[in-house]
């Protein structure tokens, strides 16, 4: 049984021809606390 509530693998972003992310992978323990920072308008909500 696993305990993540979030399982990330393989993650891709760009922006037009800008690739910004690239098989990013991560897992998030469920209980734990996880936030996504950066400033105004980087694409958080999307």
């Amino acid at each position: 049984m696993q305990n993540n509530s979030i399982q990330v693998k393989g993650l891709q972003k760009s922006y037009k021809q800008l690739q910004v992310l690239k098989g990013v992978d991560f897992e998030v323990e469920r209980g734990s606390i996880f936030a996504l920072l950066g400033s105004n308008g980087t694409g958080k909500t999307r």
